[in-house]
């Protein structure tokens, strides 16, 4: 701006010299200043004054909006700056605030992780005592439940015993409506386990109704058992001469049938009480459990 000014007085100063020097003198009026001054020596100037000041004022207002502008500018620029480092500083501090908060919580579960897993292992121990103590109470239970049987066993080995097996049933026995039952946990063919009960002193099973036929079934299961009952003489005759026709019976359907496809050529001559309870006759030399039975003189 200073520039323009210096520039603005130097074409006053020169205006003003043209006007002394290109003034009418005597005997000059009518005369082209053009071919008498000396001043008009040359082309002729371009512009006149008014135009070139008009032109350099233009300029320096230009350059003046310029420069408001460019403040302006800074201004703003210095204004969003500022604005953007208060916003940054503003993020830093929640950054830094949710930062803490959340290693605070990641620690806090950490010990409350460590703290549910203690609870939790306590909690296992006392579900594994309770299910010992369970585990007790329920063999307590089952003790206390035969009890009474095991006492009763007790009092009749006792009086075995003392009677010389004449009473009560021996060790291993069951007793069932003055009776004494014992089942194989083997097998044997039909004789030997007619002659291993008669070392016992007692025979192969005789049944003579449903209630007993329901007892064997219950003790027997789930495998076939030799009862004494055979043909192997001709008719069909139960160990102990008990008469077969008018005694009870519980025979399969279309048994027995005395099948004679066996290699050897013998038939079907011996009784075996299925595991379904029903009673079939086999080829005698075959391998079954048996049971044998001894008659009591009292029961206890």
């Amino acid at each position: 701006m200073d520039k323009d000014f210096q520039d603005i007085q130097q074409l006053d100063s020169e205006e003003t010299n043209h006007q002394f020097s290109g003034g009418e003198e005597p005997g000059t009026h009518g005369q082209n200043p053009r071919r008498e001054s000396p001043f008009w020596k040359g082309q002729p100037p371009s512009q006149t004054f008014p135009k070139r000041l008009c032109s350099s004022f233009h300029l320096s207002l230009l350059a003046l909006s310029l420069n408001v502008l460019l403040l302006v500018a800074v201004c703003v620029i210095r204004s969003q700056s500022t604005r953007l480092q208060e916003e940054l500083r503003t993020l830093k501090e929640t950054f830094n605030n949710f930062s803490s908060s959340t290693l605070v919580e990641v620690l806090a579960l950490g010990s409350h992780k460590g703290s549910m897993s203690d609870k939790l292992t306590s909690l296992e121990a006392q579900l594994e005592k309770h299910q010992d103590l369970k585990a007790d109470h329920a063999a307590l239970f089952l003790h206390l439940k035969h009890f009474p049987t095991d006492m009763s066993s007790l009092k009749c080995n006792m009086v075995f015993l003392q009677s010389n097996g004449t009473k009560c049933c021996p060790v291993n026995w069951v007793n069932y409506g003055g009776s004494c039952y014992w089942f194989s946990r083997a097998g044997m063919n039909w004789h030997e386990a007619y002659a291993y009960c008669q070392l016992e002193n007692a025979h192969l099973v005789v049944i003579n109704s449903w209630d007993e036929q329901r007892f064997i079934v219950k003790h027997m299961s789930p495998f076939h058992t030799w009862i004494g009952l055979s043909d192997i003489q001709g008719p069909w005759r139960w160990v102990d001469g008990t008469n077969y026709e008018h005694n009870y019976q519980h025979w399969d359907i279309a048994q027995p049938d005395n099948w004679h496809g066996h290699e050897v050529g013998a038939g079907d001559d011996c009784a075996v009480v299925l595991a379904n309870g029903f009673w079939n006759d086999k080829f005698c030399a075959e391998l079954n459990h048996w049971a044998c039975e001894m008659k009591l003189n009292i029961t206890v």
